[in-house]
């Protein structure tokens, strides 16, 4: 897992991950545009998923993970919390779902702050848990996920 800012991010990218150059106009463009214009742009070969949802309470969200991708998570306006764990600290609660590349859990982790300007990379090996309110009220959500090829 990386956490960081987009801005640290696009400087180290080319270091250490193979094909970043792909990603690399992208996240320029994320650095500058809103999430309409992104999702109204040509992605090129980058798939590109588009969320928008209300935050939730840690409780009513499963960890999960994929098995075919990494996720480039990068929430363009409101601000969640998304929790991380190592997946053999996890509880399996569904059998891997091949069509939907998804897996779900339970268990607690280490909660990392998401908003504007960050950035969250997820391993195949990395459970994780989006979409959880950072206070005490719902948090209305617009986010990209990239979804890089294991």
């Amino acid at each position: 897992m990386i956490y960081d800012s987009i801005d640290n991010f696009v400087m180290y990218a080319p270091k250490i991950m193979p094909g970043s150059e792909k990603l690399l106009p992208f996240l320029e463009a994320v650095r500058s545009g809103s999430f309409e214009e992104i999702k109204n742009s040509d992605p090129g070969l980058l798939d590109l998923r588009f969320g928008e949802y209300e935050t939730r309470k840690a409780e009513e969200v499963p960890f999960e993970s994929h098995r075919k991708f990494w996720d480039l998570q990068i929430v363009m306006e409101g601000e969640e919390l998304v929790g991380y764990s190592p997946l053999e600290a996890l509880s399996e609660t569904s059998e891997y779902d091949p069509v939907c590349d998804i897996t779900f859990y339970s268990g607690s982790g280490q909660m990392f702050r998401l908003g504007k300007g960050m950035m969250m990379l997820l391993s195949p090996f990395d459970g994780h848990q989006p979409g959880v309110s950072s206070g005490k009220t719902p948090s209305r959500i617009r986010k990209i996920v990239v979804k890089l090829p294991w």
